[in-house]
Parts: structure tokens; sequence; C-alpha cells
């Protein structure tokens, strides 16, 4: 969003330099429109040129022919934007909601509500890990509570069904009859 932002007010800033007459023979500032329309990169290096710390995206020296909406569209603080996963899809057809792929590919929901994944960086650099870290690679993780709310958010009824297949390895994995809330069968005393 900040993006789009920053290249509408850019584009705007743009059109107003290029409706001035120029002359050719008089170098450009530091900190002309165009040296800020090359990256954000080059931006962060312009603001900060006199070596004082500062925001990101504030411009202390900035020359008077920059208009206001550019100005606005720079100082506002990035750290306030946290991203998130509110937006929820919906079919064209039946407008019934749809699962995020991702989450189906790379997640399993267990029976009893719990999700698990494979270990990041599992089959990367294999030359340099050792036995032991290679067979915990191998293994399964749990995700925490928050994690897993948020994932089941983010399929439909259809995953969260148990579903069951021949040989199964994560048979065993799908009761747990250690905790009083997912028990199935009762205590025997």
């Amino acid at each position: 969003m900040l993006r789009t932002v920053a290249s509408v007010a850019i584009r705007q800033g743009l059109y107003a330099i290029r409706t001035q007459p120029v002359n050719r023979l008089v170098p450009k500032p530091a900190t002309d429109i165009g040296a800020l329309t090359r990256s954000f990169s080059t931006l962060l290096r312009i603001g900060n040129a006199s070596g004082s710390l500062r925001t990101p995206f504030t411009i202390t020296a900035q020359p008077a022919n920059i208009n206001s909406t550019l100005q606005s569209a720079l100082v506002p603080s990035v750290q306030s934007q946290q991203p998130s996963r509110t937006v929820i899809k919906f079919s064209m057809v039946k407008g019934k909601r749809k699962s995020v792929k991702p989450v189906i590919k790379r997640f399993k929901r267990l029976d009893w509500g719990g999700w698990i994944r494979t270990m990041s960086g599992r089959h990367k650099h294999m030359w340099k890990k050792s036995a032991a870290r290679k067979r915990r690679l191998r293994q399964h993780v749990m995700v925490n509570s928050q994690q897993a709310h948020l994932l089941d958010k983010m399929v439909t009824k259809y995953w969260k069904r148990p579903k069951h297949y021949i040989n199964d390895p994560y048979e065993p994995y799908h009761t747990r009859e250690e905790l009083r809330e997912t028990r199935r069968k009762p205590v025997q005393y």
C-alpha cells in the first residue's frame, strides 16, 4: 500500500516538474525529485545525507518545487502498519469462502484440532548438517494455539473434517487421549 501511495505521489510530483521549463546547464541538486524516483534506497540515502539519525521516509532538505502530496506521502510512519490476514476471498460463482492454498500445502490438521508442519530449510545445505540435526529436521513440529486458531480461520469446513487414509502415517497422532478436552474414550480405572 505504501508503495502505491508513494508511486502516485511521485508521479504527481514529476508531472508538476515536467510542466516547468528546464535549464540543462544548471546541475540538479542532490534532493531533486528525479533522484527520488530511482528506488526507496535512494530515498533513504538522500534523506540521511547529513549523517544524523532520522526515521525512514523523512526528508529535511526538500526543494521548494515538491508539492504537498509528495510530502504527505513520504512523511507517515511505516512502523505502525502490521501485516494481517483479514482479507477473506469468496468464489465468484456461489459466493462461498475460499481456503488459502499455501496453508493446505504446508500444514496438516490432526483430527483433534492441532496443526503440524515440517521444519523450514529441511532440504537445504544438507552437506553441512550433522546426522542428529538431519534427524530432527525430518520430524514434524506442532504450531502454537494462536497459529492454530489463525489456520482454522484460513481453511473451510472441508479441511477441518477428519479424513481417513489407508496406511496413514499420522494415525497415532489423530487421537489425544491424555487431555480431558480431547479424550474420546472413557478413563479406565
